[in-house]
């Protein structure tokens, strides 16, 4: 059984970023633990090449790509990793390519499905290269994909004015958000890419699945950027509760949810953004490259 115990991350697309990395509204997550490459979400597309070469990081070496869900931020950079790489397994949920809106009150719908020539890459590609995730699924190991969340917490919510159908009738529950966890000897480290499913929900169904009450490192977007005050409060008394060694907000958590995260729990909390390199090792410190 594998043990990981350096494990090294490489935030490639965020909301934020760094000098010489390109800013873009998505996300995509570089990780390396032992000899197993994952590449978790693409972003939009015109950020992610840019910022990999910038990183330095060779796409012909993953092993693997997950889709936290099929939103347009999150996918749209699928056709470059596919002509880059020609061996990877590709991982999401069956519901990851269908078609989704954001239908506001003042605005025009809009289409935040998987781009289509993203869908196009992922149909074209042999059957054993595509793996279709609704349950819990260890693709290296102790390295898991959750599958279907359960929603039980009854504050969260998708997080959005999210719909299956541009004239805004028809919710769209997101079931194909998924989370990746690893299990290392220190406890799990979780990574989200939207967390449509709700933090809370998410982590209490890693720890339920994985029997492993202890966190070390929450790592992704949590969406919290359309927040109630009420759900941000409870949120901050779950992972104070928690107790994760390190939190790291990217992408759609919400400048107010990262601040109220640095008031409530302080150090632990490093703001992700494009370019930001880190390393989880086997003792309790986190090692900025």
């Amino acid at each position: 059984m594998n043990i990981y115990t350096n494990i090294s991350f490489h935030i490639l697309v965020d909301n934020r970023f760094s000098e010489g990395y390109v800013q873009e509204h998505g996300f995509s997550l570089w990780i390396e633990a032992l000899e197993h490459r994952v590449l978790f979400d693409t972003g939009q597309g015109f950020a992610f090449l840019r910022n990999t070469i910038k990183a330095s990081i060779d796409l012909s070496t993953a092993h693997a790509l997950v889709l936290s869900h099929g939103h347009y931020d999150h996918t749209g950079g699928v056709p470059e990793f596919l002509r880059c790489n020609i061996k990877a397994g590709v991982y999401f949920h069956p519901d990851a390519l269908k078609t989704r809106y954001s239908v506001g009150n003042t605005t025009s719908p809009k289409d935040i499905s998987i781009p289509s020539d993203a869908k196009d890459a992922i149909f074209n590609l042999p059957k054993h290269r595509t793996h279709l995730i609704t349950r819990p699924t260890e693709i290296f190991p102790n390295i898991w994909l959750t599958g279907n969340i359960p929603r039980h917490h009854p504050l969260e919510d998708t997080g959005g004015p999210f719909y299956v159908d541009p004239e805004g009738k028809i919710p769209d529950s997101i079931d194909d958000d998924i989370a990746l966890w690893i299990t290392t000897e220190r406890g799990l480290i979780i990574v989200t890419g939207c967390c449509h499913a709700g933090l809370i929900n998410t982590i209490e169904y890693i720890i339920q699945i994985s029997g492993n009450q202890n966190i070390r490192a929450i790592i992704g977007g949590f969406h919290l950027l359309n927040a109630s005050q009420e759900r941000l409060e409870e949120t901050m008394l779950y992972l104070k509760k928690r107790n994760a060694e390190f939190i790291i907000p990217c992408h759609c958590t919400g400048d107010k949810a990262v601040e109220l995260m640095q008031k409530k729990l302080g150090e632990k909390v490093i703001p992700g953004y494009a370019g930001l390199e880190f390393v989880i090792s086997d003792n309790k410190t986190i090692k900025r490259k």
